[in-house]
C-alpha cells in the first residue's frame, strides 16, 4: 500500500477542494500539488484556458491490469488534441476496484481560443479508444465517460472557461481546481499494485514571459 499524505481540509494551497466527510475520504496532497502545478502553468501561458473531465474505463476483455492499454490510449488523444491546434496539457488518475476493475479519471486543459465546449474532445476520446483497442471506426464502446451526468444519473456540468482578462476569472480558477480534485479522492486507490504507475501527467512547458 502506498504511503499518502491526505488532507481532510476545505482549502488546499488556496483553493476550494471537495470533501468526503461521512465517507471519511481524504484528497491525496501529491494528486492535488500536481494538479495546481499543471492548472498554474497552463495559466501562465494561455490566458484563457478551457478545463474539463472525462473518465477512461478499461474494458472486460483487457489481458492485464497494467497501465500499457491507457498509454496507448493516451498517445493516440493526445496526438489528434494537437492535430486540432488544442494545445493539450492534462492530468490522469489511476483507480483500482476491490474486483480490479480499473478506470482513470483525467483532467484535461486546452487552449480556451480554439474551444469551448467539450463534444469534439469526447469524440477524439472515443476514437482514441477505438484505435487502442483495434474497434472498427465508430465503434461506440461505452469506455468513455463524459461526466455529464453525476453518481445518480443527473445531469451536471463538464467544462469551464477561464478568462484572465474576466473579472470572474480567480472565481473559475477556484471552481476548476475544486471540481479537479475529485482526482485526488482517497478511495480505490490503494489496490492499485505496489510500484504500479498511478499519476500520468503532460510534462510542465516554459512559460513566456516576454
Amino acid at each position: 500500500m502506498k504511503k499518502r499524505k491526505l488532507t481532510f481540509d476545505r482549502e488546499f494551497l488556496g483553493n476550494p477542494i471537495l470533501k468526503f466527510t461521512k465517507q471519511n475520504i481524504g484528497l491525496d496532497e501529491d494528486i492535488l500539488t500536481n494538479i495546481h502545478k499543471h492548472l498554474e502553468n497552463k495559466l501562465s501561458r494561455c490566458p484563457r484556458t478551457y478545463a474539463m473531465r472525462f473518465d477512461v474505463h478499461m474494458p472486460r476483455e483487457a489481458e492485464t491490469r497494467d497501465n500499457r492499454l491507457f498509454s496507448r490510449f493516451q498517445a493516440h488523444f493526445i496526438k489528434k488534441e494537437k492535430r486540432a491546434g488544442y494545445d493539450p496539457d492534462y492530468v490522469a488518475v489511476r483507480e483500482e476496484s476491490e474486483h480490479g476493475k480499473v478506470h482513470y479519471h483525467e483532467l484535461l486543459l486546452l487552449n480556451g481560443k480554439k474551444t469551448e465546449r467539450i463534444y469534439s474532445h469526447i469524440k477524439n476520446a472515443n476514437e482514441a479508444m477505438n484505435s487502442a483497442m483495434g474497434y472498427p471506426a465508430g465503434t461506440v464502446s461505452g469506455l468513455i465517460n463524459d461526466c455529464t451526468k453525476d453518481k445518480n444519473g443527473n445531469p451536471q456540468k463538464n467544462g469551464i472557461m477561464i478568462d484572465s482578462g474576466s473579472h470572474t476569472a480567480e472565481n473559475e480558477e477556484k471552481n476548476c481546481f475544486k471540481r479537479a480534485s475529485y482526482l485526488a479522492k482517497n478511495s480505490q486507490k490503494d489496490n492499485t499494485a505496489k510500484g504500479r504507475h498511478e499519476i500520468f501527467a503532460s510534462r510542465l512547458k516554459p512559460i513566456n514571459r516576454h
